[in-house]
């Protein structure tokens, strides 16, 4: 039951977008220390060494290290220079990436449809049922606890945390609810953005010290709209894109009360969100800028794919994971 609660999961990203005209960028000029190229590029399996043009996840290091998750493997891109790990490669358990986490000590986390990798100081270690604690082996999503040093793993039937002497810990009263993403707040708190495919219903959930604090959103008068994903700002705002049927929104919890952040009217296919300074970046359709009704809307030049996933970089550069149409970095 819960292997499809994930695979509904996966399937109901998969949007469709308008063609617009091709422009390649060159993949040896990344980031190679100097100053970046402004504008659009893109980076798939015809001119890059990117494992699959399907990315379902990005992070990027404290050194600016980009670990891309696609549907074929895992690529890591520091500058110039790339590298792909898939199952003959290196030990991860599975071809499809589902979730990639980078933490400040060096430890990178992959996640995947058959069991989590992890990898540090070029040395892995798999995790599966019979060697940990993990209640299943598809991976939907992580976060990190950068205070605490607590590592949070969502599966398809609930989840775990990891402390740094490698204590695991099972949460399961979420019953049927997916994990579409879970954040860490600067008070130590997790958010998860979940849903009930059998009940039809979004819920954003808090667990601060063992105890829980839901919000229904058919209470909030979102009655058919999914979580896809959060964001904690610099104010320790909680931020989530809701999309549905009749939702293409991003709401924002201020400690009391939600409120629905202003964005452009064109919006539509609600997916990533990712902080800037204050600036508030939200990946669908498009790349849309909220904050303001009249919001820049960007699309890129060099793929239909709508975006799935989003990080950005240390000098400000949008990481765009799309569905079907490789990786695509944006400059301003």
């Amino acid at each position: 039951m819960k292997r499809l609660l994930s695979s509904i999961l996966i399937l109901s990203l998969l949007l469709s977008g308008c063609k617009k005209k091709s422009l390649v960028a060159d993949p040896d000029v990344i980031d190679d220390g100097l100053e970046p190229p402004k504008g659009w590029g893109i980076y798939n399996a015809s001119n890059s060494k990117i494992a699959d043009n399907q990315i379902n996840a990005l992070s990027i290091d404290n050194n600016n290290v980009k670990w891309v998750g696609t549907a074929n493997g895992l690529t890591r891109i520091e500058g110039s220079n790339w590298m792909v790990f898939d199952v003959q490669s290196s030990p991860l358990p599975s071809f499809y990436i589902t979730s990639v986490l980078t933490e400040n000590n060096g430890v990178v986390w992959i996640g995947t449809d058959k069991g989590l990798a992890k990898y540090h100081d070029q040395k892995w270690t798999v995790y599966k049922k019979y060697n940990s604690a993990l209640p299943d082996e598809c991976i939907s999503c992580m976060t990190y606890d950068s205070v605490r040093k607590i590592t949070w793993i969502a599966t398809a039937n609930g989840f775990v945390s990891i402390d740094e002497r490698n204590n695991w810990k099972v949460y399961d009263e979420l019953g049927d609810e997916a994990i579409y993403d879970m954040e860490v707040d600067r008070n130590g708190a997790l958010w998860l953005a979940t849903f009930n495919h059998f009940a039809f219903k979004g819920r954003i959930r808090k667990f601060d010290e063992n105890d829980w604090t839901t919000f229904k959103l058919d209470e909030l008068g979102y009655r058919s709209a999914f979580p896809y994903s959060l964001a904690i700002d610099k104010q320790n705002q909680v931020l989530v894109t809701l999309t549905g049927t009749a939702e293409k929104s991003v709401i924002r919890f201020n400690g009391t009360i939600w409120d629905e952040i202003a964005g452009p009217e064109m919006a539509r296919g609600l997916n990533a969100v990712a902080i800037d300074n204050d600036r508030i970046w939200v990946g669908g359709f498009d790349l849309y800028q909220f904050g303001d009704k009249n919001g820049a809307v960007l699309s890129s030049p060099d793929t239909d794919s709508p975006i799935k996933c989003m990080a950005i970089d240390r000098k400000g550069g949008k990481w765009l994971g799309t569905i079907y149409g490789g990786l695509v970095v944006y400059r301003d």
